[in-house]
């Protein structure tokens, strides 16, 4: 069994995967757009925004959407958890994800790891970002 992660955006997917592409270094494997749907009839507005997409990191694939129409976007109630080895690298990323968006809680040590921190992105997608949790002892 595999679980894949597929995101749902109110119309700027392209743009998100654009982005976490440049920050987690992946490549957009697969691009299908509305429009290029012959089953369906889709309004002009609409016919460039994104049906699928997959994107593959050298840690993770991630799949998106752009919801139809009137379809309204829930975002907050699931978050997507980041587990680094590197410190700069998880501040690297924490700063850039919350570019734009919200720190929901700054990065700040804990009892079970070095760093944790998280962030609903300028996406609306939410992130727990942290230090693995292996062999950590607090000081």
């Amino acid at each position: 069994m595999n679980l894949n992660v597929h995101l749902v955006f109110g119309g700027n997917c392209e743009d998100a995967f654009n982005a976490y592409k440049e920050l987690f270094e992946g490549e957009i494997v697969f691009v299908f757009r509305k429009g290029e749907d012959k089953t369906m009839q889709v309004a002009d507005e609409e016919k460039n925004k994104i049906s699928h997409i997959v994107m593959n990191t050298p840690q993770f694939s991630l799949q998106g959407e752009d919801a139809d129409a009137g379809v309204p976007v829930l975002t907050g109630s699931s978050k997507l958890v980041l587990v680094f080895h590197d410190l700069q690298k998880l501040q690297a990323v924490y700063r850039t994800l919350a570019d734009g968006g919200n720190i929901v809680s700054p990065l700040q040590q804990t009892f079970f790891s070095e760093a944790v921190g998280e962030v609903v992105d300028a996406f609306g997608v939410r992130w727990l970002i942290m230090m693995t949790d292996e062999d950590y002892e607090s000081h």
